[in-house]
């Protein structure tokens, strides 16, 4: 399975939601390859914060080649995590033309909601290509019981794709995690942010992802 963590926007926990999610499936058992597609290398620098063995292969890639490369890498591991860079769509689209699956993390942020629609038009572009390519969004960096939480969920109701149940809390974890070179996982497997991450790998592994003709 390829696996696309995209938004156009920056700052709305791409990296993160990537890492963690490639983490919690290694920890299941699978054969899991993140590569970094973003210029700014920020999962390369975490995987270089490292000590000892890690548990998914990390490799850079910010290069319009995606959709020749991961293909092949998909042969290869059980699961390609791709995280895709901010505002460079041709890398973007070129990752999303042959994914299985893409999750739009989006912040509660009315900044973020408003910028959705550019990540939208770029998907529905990819989906004239790739008719097989499932979309969910990702509410992310949640603050617990804050109006505008639950504001920005009935607004992502309004988009065209399907929200995850699952949300993923903003908790400090969640920055050490990637400061000590550790998955959340790794770093706190007993914590509630892992909890979201294994729920939230769940209702992956629900979807139904078969390919349309």
């Amino acid at each position: 399975m390829i696996l696309v963590v995209a938004n156009q926007k920056g700052g709305c926990g791409k990296t993160t939601t990537a890492m963690n999610l490639a983490g919690v499936f290694a920890h299941r058992g699978m054969e899991v390859l993140l590569v970094d597609a973003d210029p700014q290398g920020s999962a390369m620098k975490w995987r270089g914060l490292s000590q000892g063995a890690f548990p998914v292969g990390v490799i850079a890639l910010p290069m319009p080649v995606l959709d020749q490369e991961l293909p092949r890498l998909a042969k290869k591991y059980d699961l390609v995590v791709v995280d895709s860079p901010p505002g460079m769509e041709t890398i973007t689209r070129s990752a999303l033309v042959v994914a299985d699956l893409a999750i739009v993390p989006l912040q509660p942020s009315p900044l973020d909601l408003w910028s959705g629609t550019e990540i939208v038009a770029l998907i529905r572009r990819a989906e004239q290509i790739n008719r097989g390519l499932v979309t969910r969004l990702l509410l992310n960096r949640k603050v617990q019981g804050t109006r505008l939480s639950r504001e920005s969920i009935e607004a992502l109701r309004e988009f065209p794709y399907p929200l995850f149940e699952t949300s993923i809390h903003q908790r400090i974890a969640l920055a050490e995690a990637v400061t000590a070179g550790q998955t959340i996982i790794d770093f706190y497997s007993d914590g509630p942010s892992s909890g979201e991450y294994r729920a939230l790998a769940e209702e992956i592994l629900s979807i139904d992802l078969r390919r349309s003709p």
